[in-house]
């Protein structure tokens, strides 16, 4: 039941943000210009990680072209050599349930992204208003899913477990919640084929949320 429920939790990447296939292209990208074909499927396990992990797992498929450090040095600059669009892919839904829910509910945001991005995506889309506390995974020594980035999430907004639910969309983030022991529900992922079977319950659109919590589902 939800009717105890004092906060949500939200996920950043595929749950505010349709940022994934951007983020995706812009790896394949990469590897491109350096003579490297990679397909969609093999970005799939770098959802939801952390950046550290993030680099670790990109540079399996480099081909040992160059030593690790020099990879991940040259794919931090080719990031910053353009702006994401945040705003280009923002879930239009966001905007009314965050209006609704911040009423009523403490709203946080806890992003296995880097403290920068996090900011940059909540700064293009006039976001950040809405939430009571920002946590990314750079703040731990493991992120997702590790579950320490949500048990640090509810104990700063001085809520217990049974009274947050987490909005996730990534096998890691659900599997972090799942082992936070706090109540899981998972945007439906049409793009990745993302196991999303260890939720709690999968979400078809972001305002299903406000229709769960009124049911006390």
């Amino acid at each position: 039941m939800m009717e105890t429920i004092k906060a949500i939790i939200f996920d950043m990447d595929g749950v505010i943000f349709d940022s994934e296939t951007m983020y995706i292209n812009d790896l394949i990208r990469f590897f491109k210009q350096h003579d490297i074909e990679i397909q969609v499927s093999d970005c799939i396990p770098l959802i939801g990680i952390d950046s550290k992990l993030y680099y670790e797992q990109a540079y399996t498929m480099w081909n040992n072209k160059t030593d690790f450090i020099t990879f991940k040095n040259m794919l931090q600059e080719y990031f910053r050599s353009f702006d994401c669009d945040y705003k280009a892919v923002v879930r239009p839904q966001i905007y009314s349930v965050l209006e609704s829910l911040s009423e009523h509910y403490k709203i946080a945001l806890a992003s296995s992204s880097s403290l920068n991005a996090i900011n940059t995506a909540l700064a293009q889309a006039d976001l950040r208003k809405y939430f009571t506390l920002i946590v990314s995974g750079e703040q731990f020594k493991e992120s997702k899913p590790n579950p320490e980035i949500y048990l640090h999430t509810i104990k700063e907004l001085n809520v217990n477990k049974d009274e947050a639910i987490i909005i996730e969309d990534s096998p890691k983030g659900i599997l972090a919640a799942n082992r936070a022991g706090i109540k899981v529900l998972a945007l439906k992922d049409d793009k990745f084929g993302l196991d999303q079977s260890q939720a709690d319950i999968i979400i078809d659109e972001l305002n299903d949320i406000i229709k769960l919590i009124e049911k006390g589902a």
